[in-house]
């Protein structure tokens, strides 16, 4: 298990160093229309859920507009699972986002975002679903692989809260991001 992530782990850094070369043969440019994807892996920790902090696959999508080459606004969608001994754990947010890169010529950026949120617990033909305030934060960094292209490691934490759950996510994971 140690020896897998190890190697995922060389894999991702080599595949930046590549991505690092490529990139300063490939400017900066957000304009227009914007789509981000990506996968990756998180932690669950959750209040009431009956369990402790969860390791599971992860992921994010988000879509939207350019205001400035600095502001991006979208909606955005982040979710974790796990499946285990015939049960699965779900936790998912939906939320309007925004991206802000401090710098107009770097690829580094902020995401923020505030929306709904909900976890869900389901064995055989059972489940139960808590919903609630959704928020999400994050940041990552575009490297520019083509001039609209770019590969995205990313790391966003994203949360749900309501009366009886309190719960979030630690996300690490690759995406490719339009602009």
């Amino acid at each position: 298990m140690v020896l897998k992530r190890v190697i995922q782990l060389v894999a991702v850094v080599g595949s930046l160093a590549v991505v690092t070369t490529a990139q300063a043969q490939h400017p900066q440019a957000r304009q227009g229309f914007w789509f981000s994807g990506g996968l990756g892996m998180g932690s669950l920790g959750c209040d009431n859920c009956g369990t402790s902090r969860e390791n599971g696959m992860t992921g994010d999508v988000s879509v939207g507009g350019t205001l400035s080459p600095r502001w991006l606004v979208g909606v955005g969608t982040s979710g974790w699972s796990k499946s285990e001994q015939g049960g699965r754990l779900t936790m998912a947010t939906l939320d309007a986002r925004v991206r802000f890169y401090p710098w107009t010529t770097g690829g580094f950026f902020v995401t923020g975002g505030i929306g709904g949120a909900s976890v869900r617990e389901s064995v055989g033909g059972l489940s139960a679903t808590e919903s609630g305030v959704g928020a999400l934060f994050g940041i990552g960094y575009d490297y520019r692989v083509a001039r609209n292209t770019s590969i995205t490691p990313y790391w966003n934490g994203f949360g749900m809260r309501n009366n009886n759950t309190d719960a979030n996510v630690g996300q690490i994971g690759l995406a490719i991001t339009l602009h």
